[in-house]
């Protein structure tokens, strides 16, 4: 077997992550390779494919957004990522354990005694009517029914663990500024997630 040096292993992340020299390839097809793009600031998916792509237009990659063929969701970390549809419908699922824990990890004893499976309900309940919403409108279509929590933590929860959401355009155009507007993303893309293959 062959033991590769730091210089080699470290070119070879370079390479991989299409940042040794830029790439020939179409933007949904760089951002499959990368397996997403951290997205947490709307315009940082542009820069992130300009210093990867040679031929790279940003209007290209506002396209794939209005045409939903890339998405902008709360996924690893719990911040926001820019992925494929095909990708975060087959990896959505797989990061719901991770995500509840991430948002309890900060507001732990403001949800205690919450169930969150009745508020994943209530959640999914109101965005049913295909309106997109803010994360503060629908946080006050449910308080109600958790007096005494925290808005922000119910909401937190909501959008980014128990509802599968994407932020829709016009947040994350290029040089656009706009507001986060939430939709689930099975309303979005017209599917569901693919279940967790550890719970089959």
């Amino acid at each position: 077997m062959t033991v590769l040096d730091t210089r080699t292993l470290n070119r070879a992340t370079l390479a991989r992550q299409l940042l040794l020299d830029r790439a020939d390839m179409p933007p949904l097809d760089a951002v499959a390779h990368l397996c997403g793009l951290q997205a947490q600031e709307p315009q940082e998916p542009f820069v992130g494919l300009w210093s990867r792509l040679r031929a790279f237009e940003p209007g290209t990659l506002s396209d794939l957004l209005v045409e939903r063929r890339v998405v902008r969701t709360h996924l690893m970390r719990r911040t926001v990522h820019l992925l494929t549809a095909d990708d975060v419908l087959a990896w959505r699922t797989r990061h719901d354990a991770m995500l509840r824990q991430r948002v309890l990890g900060v507001y732990r004893r403001e949800l205690d005694g919450v169930d969150l499976d009745e508020l994943a309900a209530a959640g999914r309940e109101t965005m049913a009517d295909g309106e997109p919403r803010t994360m503060a409108e629908l946080t006050r279509a449910v308080a109600d029914r958790w007096p005494g929590v925290p808005p922000r933590a119910l909401g937190e929860m909501l959008v980014a663990a128990l509802v599968p959401m994407v932020q829709l355009p016009p947040r994350g155009l290029w040089r656009t500024k706009d507001g986060v507007r939430n939709l689930p993303l099975a309303t979005w893309l017209g599917k569901d997630t693919e279940p967790d293959p550890s719970s089959l």
